[in-house]
């Protein structure tokens, strides 16, 4: 095939009977050899799994065709895509617009039908389609139009994003009988850092800081010493174990006596029992709060979406899970603890 006439997509120079021009193996699309070596790869490389191919411009009666830009794909819509959820990103300011946007609503690039001018095809970005999910709750079957505080069960749903199958019926179920009682084995075994994993930051804050404010408690000098003890008596144990002179039995009998000791200061009943209270109280009402947080969260971003692909946007990104401030929420209650205990360890000495 002769492509004199033709544009090469790199440097925009157009193809004369003496070029060395190769051609994209995957799309068709010529190139001048140098510019093909110099960019390593196809200039429509971008376009290649939206099933793009190659046309001339030039008709072989010098007649001037359909352009290059009308051949990519069309601007897609909601209802060709089936969930309404689809963005793009302009390829200008990176600013995220809704598909059926011609132009960036930011800094007025064109968002589709652009690569003529050498701008790449920036794909919409497909967030989760949550009308796909089925929720149970007993026998009854709740559906995405279903509301919560107000919400539909399908925003709730894109909110929660991550076990949305679990905290959907439950807090359906809170919605028809007004309870605010609901159990959550994950909180109860978790807390205060399943507050942070679901980004209740406040609340897990208020719970860490409480718990670091009673551990310190185990810095006194009559808790370090019985403390220590059981350790000590602990590591006797096991070396007497492993030489043979006292038996199992033996080696229970001596251990219960110095971690009885422990277990009956005010220190560690303290610190016992507000932990197993953070934890109840976790456990009992954790889904109340998140319930909650999601109402107020997705009703805040319903206001200030200027449209529907950006408000589901704002459910992507505001909901979910946040696994780094889990993390993070965990070593500053472990590290946090150590300093406490021997500031008040060298302050009581």
């Amino acid at each position: 095939m002769r492509y004199t006439g033709e544009t090469c997509p790199v440097c925009h120079e157009t193809f004369t009977d003496g070029d060395d021009v190769v051609v994209c193996p995957d799309c068709g699309t010529p190139h001048h050899r140098v510019c093909y070596k110099q960019q390593n790869a196809c200039a429509n490389a971008a376009l290649h799994n939206e099933g793009f191919a190659w046309a001339p411009v030039q008709s072989k009666t010098g007649q001037q065709t359909a352009p290059v830009s009308t051949l990519l794909t069309e601007k897609p819509t909601p209802e060709e895509r089936g969930d309404g959820h689809n963005i793009v990103f302009c390829p200008e300011c990176g600013a995220e617009n809704g598909a059926e946007e011609p132009v960036c609503t930011q800094c007025g690039a064109r968002l589709y039908n652009n690569a003529a001018n050498g701008q790449p095809f920036l794909p919409p970005v497909q967030l989760p389609n949550g009308a796909a999910q089925g929720y149970l709750s007993g026998m009854t079957v709740i559906a995405p139009t279903d509301t919560i505080d107000g919400n539909t069960v399908l925003d709730t749903a894109e909110y929660v994003q991550t076990s949305a199958r679990r905290y959907i019926p439950k807090f359906y179920k809170m919605e028809k009988n007004g309870k605010k009682v609901s159990w959550n084995w994950a909180a109860f075994f978790f807390a205060p850092y399943w507050f942070f994993y679901r980004k209740m930051y406040g609340l897990g804050s208020v719970l860490l800081v409480l718990l670091l404010a009673v551990s310190a408690l185990a810095g006194t000098p009559q808790y370090v010493e019985k403390n220590d003890a059981v350790f000590n008596t602990a590591a006797e144990v096991r070396a007497q174990l492993q030489d043979g002179t006292i038996t199992q039995q033996e080696a229970a009998e001596k251990c219960a006596e110095p971690y009885a000791a422990l277990t009956s200061t005010t220190e560690f009943r303290v610190i016992s029992a507000v932990n197993f209270a953070v934890s109840l109280f976790s456990g009992l009402f954790a889904n109340y709060f998140y319930k909650k947080k999601a109402a107020k969260e997705i009703q805040k971003m319903r206001e200030v979406s200027r449209s529907p692909e950006e408000y589901r946007l704002r459910l992507f990104r505001r909901g979910g899970v946040a696994v780094f401030m889990c993390i993070a929420s965990f070593w500053i209650y472990l590290l946090g603890g150590q300093v406490l205990m021997l500031a008040i360890f060298r302050l009581l000495q």
